[in-house]
């Protein structure tokens, strides 16, 4: 009896299976579009109403000085957040620079490139983040970031908050989509009007070097006469320009987040990006 022949696409001629390409980058759907509307419209809302304002305007500065305290422990500086029930706000004292501290940031990283030695792009990754973290901790850079880290963290966490309230990953309720959003933009816009104040009124200028009795000189400040060598209002208007990056860096994010999704799998890899020793 003659042998019938093989089937098409049988075990013997199926072709070896290939990783599955990730899905093609699209923009955000209708349904987020809602999502940042209502949450602008709620941010508004609570920019309008006097309490409301009063009210979140303490996330922003919680924000704010934890993002001194973060990247001052990064450069070395043991470093606390606190409330300023004086004059409003919030203030951030700084310990003496510890050797021990920043020695042991460098002995973190360290351990991370001897805990991935066998991927070769998380070796590169790392590789940059000493390289940067050591230009930047011997110079004075390192001050002028903490400074900035303040204001650059609420952003930072607006564009979180903004990316989270586009998606529906890890949403537990979908209430949770419109306050991130409002959130997101309230701390948008009450950055944006503070930044407008600072490059447009004298008066605003004025009062703000001026904060806090008189006795504390603030970060645009520092970062304008020390630092960049130029004037606040200069340093205000970058930072105008700055307000955008949440809103356009979470749509990217949004549009590229199975790519980035894909990337961070490759980093994580102890094994390399391949899977082979």
């Amino acid at each position: 009896m003659p042998i019938p022949p093989l089937p098409p696409h049988s075990l013997w001629d199926r072709p070896e299976p290939t990783a599955a390409e990730p899905p093609a980058p699209s923009w955000p759907g209708r349904d987020a579009w809602l999502m940042l509307g209502i949450g602008a419209a709620l941010a508004v809302v609570c920019l309008a109403e006097p309490h409301l304002r009063w009210v979140l305007s303490y996330l922003t500065t919680l924000i704010h000085e934890l993002g001194h305290v973060v990247v001052g422990w990064l450069f070395g500086y043991p470093s606390l957040p606190a409330f300023d029930f004086t004059y409003g706000g919030g203030i951030t004292t700084y310990e003496t620079r510890s050797a021990l501290l920043l020695g042991f940031v460098y002995l973190c990283l360290g351990g991370l490139a001897a805990l991935y030695w066998r991927n070769r792009l998380t070796l590169v990754v790392l590789g940059a983040a000493i390289g940067l973290l050591a230009l930047c901790a011997h110079t004075h850079a390192h001050q002028a970031i903490i400074l900035f880290m303040g204001h650059g963290m609420e952003l930072a966490l607006a564009g979180v908050f903004l990316y989270r309230a586009m998606g529906s990953a890890a949403i537990l309720h979908a209430a949770e989509r419109p306050v991130y959003a409002a959130c997101g933009f309230f701390i948008v816009f009450s950055d944006a009007a503070f930044a407008w104040r600072l490059w447009a009124n004298p008066l605003a200028r004025r009062l703000y070097e001026d904060a806090k009795g008189g006795g504390h000189w603030m970060d645009f400040s520092q970062l304008a006469d020390h630092y960049f060598r130029v004037s606040l209002p200069t340093v205000a208007f970058i930072f105008l320009l700055c307000c955008a990056l949440p809103l356009v860096l979470s749509l990217l994010a949004h549009r590229y987040q199975s790519r980035l999704a894909a990337l961070m799998v490759r980093l994580f890899r102890r094994d390399g990006p391949a899977g082979r020793d």
